[in-house]
């Protein structure tokens, strides 16, 4: 009899903390299917159809030699903040931001609606990372403050992981990884993948964007993980810049300018798809 008890106690402890985790994940749940949550976090998909449109804008014109602009999302918000009313917009989308990376960061926990894989948890985490970092440049400039270039950002960070032991591999390492992400962008593109993360089919026109979007942003950040890779191969960080210096590399090769403005155009095409389904988002 005595014996019992502690088993029994035992088995009322797993179960109890069985029971919290539950609950826990239930109430994590709940917040990310909350409508407050949920709208926010779309108002953030929206405020990143902001940021692509206006890339697709700066790029277009690095394509013909008319923007001194950084062809990345810093250069498109600070053309934000040069229009009227654009901090006050810059605010209002820096918010909207925050809501959609805390979102895509309590589906990285409980899983995305479509697919709870490890993959799938692994992207929502990036996209809310991202989220938060695009969150923070918005309201920096929204607030009158400034902020780097990718390029200055991604020549840092490589010279800093080139000092580390081994560094030389782990850039390139990182390039391969940034080259396999625009890869799998475009086979998001070329099978229409992006439909999962809607409430409904939107319409052959707006998937016909969509596709056209995401095939864009394979190619921009395929050369981005090339200019990694040749900065690791060659020991050079100064090589590895970031969103601004892929697309001016593309400008630069034969029939640049042509090439350059097809990655615009698909860009745009991403920023209307985002613009267009904002609303029916059951994920990031």
């Amino acid at each position: 009899m005595a014996s019992s008890t502690p088993t029994r106690n035992g088995s009322s402890g797993a179960e109890g903390k069985a029971s919290g985790a539950q609950k826990s994940a239930e109430g994590l749940a709940r917040q990310a299917n909350s409508k407050w949550l949920k709208r926010l976090g779309q108002v953030g998909v929206a405020a990143i159809g902001i940021v692509y449109l206006l890339l697709a804008w700066i790029s277009l014109q690095v394509a013909w030699g008319g923007s001194s602009k950084s062809a990345d999302n810093t250069g498109a918000l600070q053309q934000v903040a040069e229009k009227p009313f654009g901090k006050a917009l810059l605010i209002i989308m820096g918010i909207g931001l925050i809501g959609f990376a805390v979102w895509q960061l309590l589906l990285s926990i409980i899983g995305p609606p479509s697919d709870d894989s490890a993959f799938k948890r692994v992207s929502a985490a990036g996209k809310g990372l991202f989220g938060a970092s695009l969150a923070v440049q918005s309201l920096r400039i929204g607030f009158g403050g400034g902020s780097q270039s990718s390029s200055s950002k991604t020549a840092d960070w490589t010279a800093s992981l080139m000092e580390a032991p081994a560094g030389r591999v782990l850039v390139v390492i990182v390039g391969l990884a940034v080259i396999a992400y625009a890869g799998y962008m475009a086979y998001k593109g070329v099978k229409k993948k992006f439909l999962e993360k809607l409430e409904g089919n939107p319409g052959q026109g707006i998937t016909r964007l969509g596709q056209a979007g995401w095939i864009s942003r394979g190619v921009a950040f395929g050369t981005l993980g090339i200019l990694i890779v040749v900065a690791g191969v060659k020991s050079q960080p100064e090589e590895a810049r970031g969103l601004d210096a892929a697309l001016k590399t593309l400008a630069d090769q034969p029939f640049g300018q042509w090439i350059l403005t097809l990655v615009a155009l698909g860009l745009a095409c991403y920023a209307a798809f985002q613009l267009l389904t904002a609303r029916i988002h059951k994920e990031g």
